[in-house]
């Protein structure tokens, strides 16, 4: 059985704009993957050449062993994507946004939509042009899960969505991971809310460069360390230096014991991997 996604020499560039040089990759079925940097370095491009938008310059893209730019209906069935800047029906109640899509997919699971709603504590017969947009994004959010999907694509899924709603959609989302052993890709502007979540990571820069590792190996190997402007870093592989309040911090994946640790959250750490104001 193939892997649900791959990725094999892929290159892309717009113009003179490198934003994948030789990326290889390969996600199996039940895992929870994350594409995850700083706007602009190309999260939502590998979003689209995986959904067949675009058309890898170089190398080839692969869903379900199927080159994402000619999926046939039947692997089409298997995919559920959340999109950047989605469409939803705004002269629809609820209800009827939710009959309407119910006929275009065949393993549509009506209670998996209304769980996401009636969590949001919506009406059924509000329209959606009388929502917010984070109440609206629930909806969709249940739109998607409803489809019953092997392989969720979710761009962004925290847009729109308070810290409340957040909340509720990663705790549902772990559940149904849980039950459903689905396979998930997706991006997020929210670092913390990630761990505990994604098992794998791509963290991709600027330039083409990107970091493919677990979570758990990310964070166990990325160190902060505070230092002293005598101290020698002769034998140090730097990744990057930070001076904040007076305190100067080593990012590396040496491990440095006779330097102080400096506590760092997943969000500290990912900051200091791809850089504040890059």
């Amino acid at each position: 059985m193939p892997p649900v996604v791959q990725i094999r020499n892929l290159c892309h560039a717009y113009g003179k704009k490198e934003i994948y040089n030789d990326l290889n990759l390969t996600i199996e079925a039940g895992s929870v993957f994350g594409i995850l940097g700083k706007n602009g370095v190309g999260k939502s491009t590998l979003i689209n050449l995986l959904m067949g938008y675009l058309l890898p310059q170089k190398g080839e893209c692969l869903l379900f062993g199927e080159p994402t730019h000619s999926l046939s209906v039947h692997t089409k069935q298997k995919i559920a994507l959340l999109h950047e800047g989605f469409v939803a029906y705004d002269f629809f109640t609820i209800a009827q946004y939710e009959t309407f899509l119910a006929s275009f997919y065949p393993r549509w699971k009506k209670e998996y939509f209304y769980t996401l709603v009636d969590l949001a504590k919506l009406d059924h017969s509000q329209r959606l042009n009388t929502l917010s947009f984070g109440q609206k994004s629930q909806v969709v959010l249940g739109a998607i899960f409803a489809q019953d999907a092997q392989l969720l694509i979710l761009d962004d899924y925290s847009m729109g969505l308070d810290l409340g709603y957040r909340r509720l959609f990663i705790d549902y989302l772990k559940d149904h991971l849980h039950t459903t052993g689905k396979t998930v890709l997706m991006t997020s502007h929210v670092m913390g809310e990630l761990v505990g979540l994604i098992d794998h990571m791509l963290i991709v820069r600027k330039g083409g460069a990107v970091y493919h590792n677990t979570m758990e190996a990310f964070l166990d190997t990325f160190h902060c360390y505070a230092f002293e402007e005598n101290d020698t870093l002769e034998h140090v592989t730097i990744h990057r230096i930070e001076r904040h309040a007076g305190v100067r911090k080593l990012f590396t994946f040496d491990h440095l014991p006779h330097y102080r640790t400096l506590p760092c959250d997943f969000e500290e750490k990912f900051l200091g991997f791809v850089g504040k104001y890059e």
